[in-house]
C-alpha cells in the first residue's frame, strides 16, 4: 500500500500527471457546470409547462362554472342543478387528468359549496389566497404538499366583471415534473461520468503522446546522474516542429556542450593527476634511492667476493643466492616506482586491498624509518576484493601517506587499517602529527589550496584524490582535532 501512495505520489507531481489532472478537473467542473445549468432551464421550462397547462385547466373551468353561475342566475336551473352539475365537473376533470388531486368551489363567503372529497362539503377556509380570490379577483399559483406529494395550489375567481360567485381551487400534481426531473439528472449523470471517462483515456494518451520527448530527456539526465557518464549512448529522440522539438534541440545542444566540457576537464584532471604524482615520485626519490642502493651495495659485495675469492661451491651458492635476493628487490621497487608513474587509462579491475596496501608501502619504509615513525599495518583479514584502477588508487594512498609523513616531522606512528562498514569497504590512514585546525578541514579539498609553503605543495594532491575516489563511486572523508592528529578514511564499494 506504501509503495503504491509513494509512486502515486510521484505520478501525481510529474508533469504528465499534473496535466491530466488539471485538464481533467477543467473539464470535469465545466461539465458539471453546464449540466446544471441544463437541468436547472429544463426544470425551469418543465415547471413553466405544468403552470401554463394549470392556467389552461383554471380559465377553462371557470368559464364553464361562472356560465352555469349566470344560468342559476337567470333562473334556468335551480340550486340544485348547479350544484349537481359543479359536482359532475369535478367528478368529470378527475377523470380526464390524473394530475388533477382536488378540485374545490368556494362561495363569496369562504364556504365550500363543493369538493372532490364530500367530507369537506360546507366547510369555511377563510385562507389569505380564498380571500384575495374573492376581494382582488386575481389567480394564485404557489407550490404546496398534498398527502405527501408536490401540487400547485390554482385559485381562480369566478367572475364576470364585477359580478362575483366565489373561487375555484384546483391542486394539480406536479410529480411528474420531479420525476422527469430526476430522470433527467441520472441521465445527465451518466452522461458525464462516460463523458469524463472518454475525456480522461482521450487526455491520458495525449498526455503521453506530448511528455514522451519530455520524457525521454528526463531518462537522459537520470541516466547522467546516476552513471555520471555523459559518452555513454543515449536514445535517439524524434524530430518535431513545435515547441518541444525546440527544448529537445536546446538539450541536445547542451549535452553536447557538457561532453566537450567533460573531456576537457577529463584531460585537466589526468594533466594535474600527473603532475601531482610526478611531484609524489619527487618526494620519495631519496627513499628510493637508499631502498635500491642498500641491496645494490650488497649485490656488488657479493660480486666482489665471487671474483677476488676462492671459495667452496656452498659458499657461492649463498653468494648467489644473496645476489637474487639483492635483484629481485630491486625489480620490485622500480616496477613499484614504474607503476605508479606510469599515466594510464582509466581501466577498473578486481583487486585485493590487503594485498594493494603491502606491495604500496615498499616505497615508504625507508622514509618513515628516517623520521623514526613506526608504520602499522591493522588490516581486516576478511576485507573483500574491491574494483578499481590501481594506478590512480595508489596515487591516492600515496598522497596520503605523504602528507602524514610531513605531519611528524619529531617521529610517531602511521597506521593503516582496513574494515568493512556497510557493504563499503574503508580504508583510513592515521597519523600522530599536529593534526588540522578546525578552519581549515572544510577547504582541505579545494583545488590549489594548501597550508604549506611556497614550492613544498600545489594545493592539488587531496582534490584530485577525492575525485578519483569519487570517480570509483566512493568518499574521502576526514577527522582530525588539533594536537591529536589525522584520519583520512576512503570508502570503496566493495566488488560483487
Amino acid at each position: 500500500m506504501k509503495s503504491f501512495l509513494r509512486k502515486f505520489a510521484e505520478w501525481g507531481f510529474s508533469l504528465q500527471g499534473k496535466f491530466i489532472v488539471a485538464a481533467f478537473m477543467c473539464i470535469l467542473i465545466f461539465t458539471i457546470i453546464g449540466s446544471f445549468f441544463i437541468i436547472s432551464r429544463e426544470e425551469r421550462l418543465y415547471r413553466q409547462d405544468i403552470i401554463n397547462q394549470g392556467k389552461v385547466f383554471a380559465e377553462t373551468s371557470r368559464l364553464m362554472l361562472t356560465n352555469v353561475m349566470v344560468y342559476n342566475e337567470l333562473g334556468m336551473m335551480d340550486k340544485q342543478d348547479l350544484l349537481d352539475y359543479i359536482d359532475y365537473f369535478i367528478m368529470n376533470l378527475m377523470e380526464r387528468d390524473k394530475r388533477v388531486r382536488y378540485v374545490m368551489v368556494f362561495n363569496n363567503y369562504g364556504q365550500i359549496i363543493a369538493h372532490s372529497n364530500i367530507s369537506e362539503y360546507d366547510k369555511t377556509y377563510p385562507d389569505k389566497s380564498v380571500l384575495e380570490g374573492i376581494t382582488n379577483l386575481s389567480t394564485e399559483i404557489i407550490d404546496e404538499k398534498f398527502q405527501g406529494d408536490p401540487i400547485l395550489r390554482i385559485t381562480a375567481p369566478l367572475n364576470i366583471d364585477t359580478k362575483r360567485w366565489g373561487v375555484l381551487r384546483i391542486g394539480l400534481s406536479t410529480k411528474e415534473l420531479h420525476e422527469s426531473v430526476y430522470s433527467l439528472r441520472k441521465e445527465i449523470a451518466i452522461i458525464v461520468i462516460v463523458f469524463s471517462f472518454i475525456s480522461l483515456v482521450i487526455i491520458s494518451i495525449g498526455s503521453r503522446v506530448l511528455s514522451r520527448p519530455v520524457i525521454k530527456l528526463t531518462r537522459i539526465m537520470d541516466g547522467i546522474k546516476t552513471h555520471g557518464d555523459l559518452e555513454q549512448q543515449f536514445p535517439e529522440v524524434e524530430d518535431r516542429r513545435d515547441e518541444i522539438g525546440e527544448l529537445q534541440k536546446s538539450f541536445l545542444w547542451m549535452l553536447q556542450r557538457l561532453r566537450d566540457a567533460d573531456r576537457e576537464h577529463k584531460k585537466t584532471v589526468e594533466v594535474l593527476s600527473q603532475t601531482e604524482k610526478m611531484i609524489s615520485i619527487g618526494r620519495l626519490a631519496s627513499g628510493v634511492a637508499h631502498e635500491i642502493n642498500n641491496p645494490l651495495g650488497g649485490v656488488m659485495l657479493c660480486f666482489k667476493n665471487l671474483i677476488d675469492s676462492e671459495i667452496d661451491n656452498e659458499q657461492k651458492e649463498k653468494l648467489i643466492m644473496a645476489i637474487n635476493d639483492g635483484l629481485q628487490k630491486i625489480k620490485n621497487i622500480v616496477e613499484q616506482l614504474l607503476d605508479f608513474s606510469r599515466m594510464t587509462v582509466t581501466e577498473k579491475t578486481s583487486v585485493n586491498i590487503n594485498d594493494f596496501i603491502d606491495r604500496l608501502l615498499v616505497l615508504f619504509n625507508y622514509p618513515a624509518s628516517r623520521k623514526n615513525i613506526k608504520v602499522v599495518k591493522e588490516l581486516a583479514p576478511d576485507a573483500p576484493e574491491i574494483l578499481m584502477d590501481e594506478n590512480k588508487m595508489s596515487q591516492v594512498l600515496t598522497n596520503i601517506m605523504i602528507n602524514a609523513l610531513q605531519a611528524m616531522d619529531r617521529g610517531g606512528r602511521l597506521t593503516i587499517r582496513t574494515r568493512m562498514d556497510n557493504g563499503y569497504c574503508a580504508i583510513s590512514v592515521s597519523d600522530t602529527g599536529a593534526g588540522i585546525p578546525p578552519d581549515v578541514i572544510p577547504h582541505i579539498f579545494d583545488p590549489f589550496f594548501t597550508t604549506k609553503g611556497v614550492g613544498e605543495g600545489t594545493g592539488l594532491g587531496l582534490s584530485v584524490s577525492k575525485g578519483i575516489v569519487e570517480q570509483h563511486g566512493g568518499m574521502l572523508e576526514v577527522d582530525s582535532k588539533v594536537g591529536a592528529g589525522a584520519t583520512f578514511v576512503i570508502k570503496l564499494p566493495a566488488a560483487k
